[in-house]
């Protein structure tokens, strides 16, 4: 499998959920906090679409370097592995800690996606052989 597919997929699943961030950042921002301030919310608010904006932004990354030549591609992949290894580790990380709020806690299939997207990325990027026909 070719690094473009895991860097295309990978960055469309993080523009999707930079995206659904972003849109739904007052909603999350509220979600079992019923009496939050409005300064506490506010700054909730901003802290999600800062989420948001870095998701993009990564989004964008990933999907702008699905051109370039392989050996290059498996180097973002290698970058990318290492902050999908530190993503999965915060979401396990926040499911321990956000207990008394489940609301806001991580949903159970998140560490899940979170590891398999790790595992893609670190093994097209350093164990999978490259073929003679990629570039």
């Amino acid at each position: 499998m070719p690094p473009k597919i895991v860097l295309t997929v990978i960055g469309i699943l993080m523009l999707v959920h930079g995206i659904a961030f972003f849109l739904e950042a007052s909603s999350l921002a509220k979600m079992g906090v019923p009496e939050i301030s409005e300064q506490a919310l506010k700054v909730n608010i901003g802290t999600h679409e800062i989420v948001a904006m870095c998701s993009v932004f990564l989004g964008s990354v990933l999907i702008s370097s699905r051109d370039t030549d392989t050996h290059s591609a498996k180097k973002v992949l290698t970058g990318t592995g290492i902050r999908l290894l530190i993503l999965t580790a915060g979401i396990i990380y926040h499911m321990i800690t956000l207990k008394e709020i489940l609301e806001q806690a991580p949903s159970a299939p998140m560490p899940i996606i979170a590891a398999s997207l790790t595992a893609w990325a670190f093994y097209v990027a350093l164990v999978k052989k490259e073929d003679t026909k990629e570039t």
